[in-house]
């Protein structure tokens, strides 16, 4: 495996880092804190899910499984998941 020591990071990936595997959003990142400054709101602990592409698909994913995303209102990272009162029919009809 080589590396190119001309990229300003080796952290990242389009600014963002693999920040592991999460019990329902799976695979997430974090904005890579070598390469961006850090959220003042959330410290950086808010996740951002790497199969979804568009944040309706996401709240709607997770509503079908009665959750609902609590997201930082700085960088809109998803910091929490509560429980819905029911949960709904898919609605996303956006096309990716």
């Amino acid at each position: 495996m080589s590396f190119n020591l001309a990229d300003p990071c080796l952290w990242c990936i389009d600014g963002n880092t693999p920040a592991g595997i999460h019990g329902v959003l799976n695979e997430v990142y974090r904005p890579c804190p070598v390469c961006l400054i850090v959220c003042d709101l959330c410290e950086g602990e808010g996740l951002f899910p790497a199969e979804y592409t568009c944040l309706h698909c996401l709240t709607d994913r997770l509503a079908r499984l009665g959750l609902a995303p609590v997201l930082c209102a700085h960088c809109l990272g998803v910091i929490d998941l509560i429980p819905r009162d029911t949960t709904q029919e898919a609605t996303c009809d956006v096309e990716h």
